[in-house]
């Protein structure tokens, strides 16, 4: 199979699970977003610095977990949500104690590759579990605003791709990601904010919401889609190229890992999410 098909047929099959997930939404969400978080957190285990062949998996998929466990939960009960919000940061005491009593592992790996997996994947999973919160969303369709948010996230990467390609001439980070250019970057916004505005003018306010965003709203959400997924891109490169590797791992064939498909979904969805609580 060709590179190109192969990157067709499972970039479909990873879309439909992804969408068919967050449609089915309670159980099937929570466990698609659990997947994420440990699989995602191995991946950042395998990428941080290993002392001596020391995986640090374990205890990184632990703590990843259990944040994830209690957030997740935590957006199932939002008549208690105010209280929780005060734990959620022990969580990341915990990991401190880890490498407090752990005579394997040197503190700073513990604690540093633990609060990277903890604050990158579970963290935006954790709250991406949140939008199912009527309470908070304000409508008990807040999977639709989740659709919205990872489909504005898609076309910024294809778009920012397709125009860096084309004509795209002037760098944006070369230190970090070589190929990404101003030029793709520009196109990647026009087409994000158009489709945002469409979609939303269109589409959620005429067959789902009663103008839940204005135009001007809509614009900035997408906006902020574009710099945040773009700098969750840059920093998982980041990571990539610290460990020196081109995938964060072999999951998706010809796509590589988890952390390569969902980069700019950890930082631009609780952007999206912070957002839309505050308008």
């Amino acid at each position: 199979m060709g590179e190109f098909w192969k990157r067709t047929i499972f970039g479909f099959l990873f879309v439909v699970v992804v969408l068919g997930c967050i449609i089915l939404g309670g159980f099937y969400a929570t466990v698609m977003l659990a997947a994420v978080v440990l699989l995602g957190s191995m991946e950042i285990a395998n990428l941080y610095p290993h002392e001596n062949g020391k995986s640090l998996k374990n205890i990184v998929v632990a703590m990843s977990m259990m944040l994830y466990v209690f957030l997740a939960f935590f957006s199932e009960s939002p008549d208690s949500m105010e209280g929780r919000i005060f734990i959620a940061p022990i969580f990341f005491n915990i990991p401190l104690l880890v490498a407090l009593f752990s005579a394997k592992h040197d503190y700073v790996k513990v604690i540093g590759a633990s609060w990277l997996s903890m604050i990158f994947v579970a963290l935006p999973c954790g709250i991406m579990t949140m939008f199912y919160s009527e309470k908070l969303m304000g409508t008990d369709q807040g999977y639709l605003l989740l659709i919205f948010g990872i489909l504005l996230i898609w076309v910024n990467d294809i778009f920012a791709y397709l125009t860096g390609v084309s004509i795209g001439i002037h760098k944006l980070f070369e230190r970090i990601s070589p190929k990404k250019t101003i030029e793709g970057s520009i196109g990647g916004a026009v087409f994000t904010m158009l489709v945002a505005y469409l979609v939303n003018r269109f589409v959620l306010n005429v067959f789902f919401f009663d103008n839940y965003m204005s135009d001007i709203e809509v614009l900035f959400l997408a906006l902020g889609v574009v710099v945040f997924g773009t700098l969750g891109d840059l920093t998982e490169s980041m990571m990539k190229r610290h460990a020196g590797v081109k995938d964060s791992g072999k999951l998706i064939p010809g796509h590589g890992g988890i952390l390569d498909r969902f980069d700019a979904t950890f930082m631009a969805m609780p952007f999206v999410f912070i957002y839309l609580l505050l308008i």
